[in-house]
């Protein structure tokens, strides 16, 4: 019998937070002769995605993005690339579903968890924001995610200062909580068989390029650092990112 199947394993992103999937809406636009899906999802409370009953946990989100790209798909495994909060889901799909990891791509990311400021300050914001519309200052939130300067800073920073005016005060505070709670994933990292990749905007102040080494070590890959961009690398220079990949993707 043929197979219907696409002959590429799928593409999944995961999102950066507290933006929906319209982040990867330059990249897929670039990415027209991968001939395998390409799924792209919001986080819970994020977008279109309603907040679950269950207890903050990316863990959570990774069990049903993996059993949503094999019904949606038909294999059994994808090539996972997430940027920040979508790099940790990222994380927790190769320690828990490791035969679902045909390809790793983290993009401004890191593997370890926060230390106990970094944990207080998140809880701290989530009980803030509880029951809110939203957040109080969306464009207070964008701006340290934007690492371009110059001619197309404030057209991105408004851009993503929209998005993140989007989403409820549940849902970003359900995310707080969520990555407050992760573990440090780094020795899960030296496990992977797969071709991975790791990216770093050279202007984010989110995450370091130390944090992106400990990464590229841990799975024996050198680190793509992309010049001018920030947090949202893949927003900001999405022809490099799309290059970066390129080897994930069998091109």
């Amino acid at each position: 019998m043929t197979s219907l199947l696409p002959t590429s394993a799928p593409l999944v992103l995961l999102n950066a937070f507290p933006v929906d999937r319209a982040q990867w809406e330059p990249l897929i636009a670039l990415l027209g002769d991968f001939d395998g899906d390409i799924i792209s999802f919001d986080m819970p409370g994020i977008g279109e995605m309603p907040l679950p009953d269950e207890e903050p946990s990316l863990d959570l989100i990774a069990d049903a993005a993996v059993l949503a790209m094999r019904e949606a798909t038909g294999h059994d495994a994808a090539v996972w690339v997430g940027c920040s909060m979508g790099g940790y889901v990222a994380l927790s799909v190769v320690e828990r579903y490791p035969d679902a990891v045909a390809g790793l791509g983290l993009l401004d990311t890191r593997s370890t968890a926060d230390d106990e400021a970094g944990v207080a300050k998140r809880l701290g914001l989530a009980d803030s924001l509880e029951g809110k519309d939203g957040a109080e200052d969306p464009r207070a939130m964008a701006e340290p995610l934007v690492g371009t300067q110059g001619d197309g800073r404030e057209d991105l920073v408004a851009a993503v200062a929209a998005n993140i005016a989007r989403h409820s005060g549940d849902g970003i505070a359900w995310g707080q909580r969520a990555m407050a709670a992760r573990p440090t994933r780094t020795e899960v990292l030296r496990l992977v068989d797969t071709p991975s990749v790791v990216i770093f905007g050279e202007n984010d102040t989110v995450t370091s390029v130390e944090d992106a080494r400990v990464m590229a070590d841990a799975l024996g890959v050198e680190v793509t650092v992309i010049a001018g961009v920030g947090h949202l690398s893949a927003l900001e220079n999405p022809r490099a990112v799309a290059d970066a990949i390129a080897p994930l993707l069998g091109n």
